[in-house]
């Protein structure tokens, strides 16, 4: 993983889905993966140079916040090379 990395984690598919549609609209982001956690919970990541990820982060917060559905937000500047082998790529088959 050579691109910062950008978390956040919403309740909701709705919030996830405007999260993310605010982001991607904001910033040069790519979604990297989108993974339902649990009790609602969805974490979505997204990738980017550093100002970019962070732009889209500050977004997506907000977006969540104004419904009261944000949980968790955070930057990873210079994510661990291994990281990659811990959080998989989007899954393709809609198995989340």
């Amino acid at each position: 993983m050579e691109r910062p990395l950008g978390i956040i984690e919403v309740i909701g598919m709705v919030s996830a889905i405007a999260c993310v549609d605010a982001m991607v609209k904001t910033a040069f982001v790519d979604v990297y993966n989108i993974e339902r956690t649990g009790s609602g919970m969805i974490t979505i990541m997204i990738e980017g140079d550093l100002a970019s990820v962070q732009a889209a982060l500050e977004v997506g917060a907000d977006v969540a916040q104004s419904k009261g559905e944000l949980v968790a937000v955070r930057a990873i500047a210079r994510p661990y090379d291994g990281l990659e082998k811990l959080i998989p790529r989007e899954n393709k088959g809609g198995d989340t």
